[in-house]
């Protein structure tokens, strides 16, 4: 699609451009995508990602020598937030480009895999590998795939929306679909009343890797990817984006913040709040977490 041809009475296009797919500036799907920058430092990220084609921002950034000499599309319009995600919604409808949503296929189930009756799937874009068992009460939407001997218990919501509303000048708020998958790998239990949301946009999954155990009640947001062999304990939260590397322990009530990277083998203290990236091997503790050995001598230190 070009620039030149979206629907959208209030963008203006200033040099067009072709895109497949739309995403955030940094994101890297290897398709040429339209993104938005409404600062100077997305504005940067945007024209040094080599799969963003086309760029839409304020007018005043819109002047700008870097994105003029960067050869990307552009486009303004008032309120670049809105306006992406308002057309990102209009793409999701599949009338104005057929391309943008992934293909239909039937539901696909392995080999002695046992689905509760009591389960309710969605009747298309669904894989459930061989082994696999599904429990009472699970809710499965499109877009799902679930690996081999993976065990999903009851009362778990898989593939639904994430928080995703956006603000708008009139005091309303938009709800944005979510046109994205859910990945799970082989071997993964998840227990009781968890609740998984797929990704946003279309080319992009959410991601739960091999080996991964997860406990009751937790919530995955949107676009996390979780590595292998990790184990997350019970009532934690992970944020939209976030990114978990393997073998790493999840506390109970621990809250990892959005887009936080957490490498492997690190340590997420019970009830942690991270709203920092967490180096290799690392152990973090406390609100806002910190490295656990600092943190109990800060606590001995205020005892004494």
């Amino acid at each position: 699609m070009k620039l030149s041809e979206i629907p959208m009475a209030d963008w203006q296009v200033i040099r067009d451009g072709e895109f497949l797919s739309l995403g955030l500036c940094g994101a890297r799907p290897s398709v040429p995508i339209l993104t938005f920058a409404g600062s100077e430092k997305y504005l940067k990220t945007a024209v040094r990602n080599p799969d963003v084609s086309c760029i839409l921002c304020p007018p005043e950034l819109a002047a700008s020598d870097l994105i003029r000499a960067s050869g990307k599309g552009i486009c303004t319009c008032e309120n670049i937030r809105v306006g992406f995600f308002k057309f990102h919604n209009e793409l999701a409808k599949g009338d104005i480009s057929e391309g943008y949503l992934r293909g239909v296929f039937p539901v696909k189930i392995g080999r002695n895999a046992a689905i509760s009756a009591g389960a309710i799937l969605d009747s298309e874009n669904i894989i459930i590998g061989d082994n696999a068992v599904i429990e009472p009460f699970v809710r499965i939407h499109a877009n799902v795939q679930i690996g081999e001997n993976s065990i999903i218990r009851s009362g778990t919501i898989l593939g639904g929306t994430g928080l995703e509303f956006i603000r708008m000048d009139d005091g309303g708020i938009l709800p944005v679909t979510h046109c994205g998958g859910l990945v799970i790998g082989k071997n993964v239990e998840i227990q009781y009343n968890c609740n998984v949301s797929r990704s946003l946009f279309p080319w992009d999954d959410t991601v739960i890797g091999d080996d991964t155990k997860i406990e009751s009640l937790v919530h995955v947001a949107h676009g996390v990817k979780i590595g292998q062999r990790n184990l997350i304990a019970a009532c934690a939260c992970i944020g939209g984006s976030a990114e978990l590397g393997n073998d790493i322990w999840v506390g109970p009530n621990a809250t990892i913040s959005s887009e936080v990277k957490v490498d492997d083998h690190s340590r997420i203290s019970l009830g942690a709040v991270v709203a920092g990236n967490v180096a290799r091997g690392q152990t973090v503790t406390g609100n806002f977490a910190m490295n656990h050995e600092q943190f109990m001598q800060d606590q001995l230190r205020k005892m004494l």
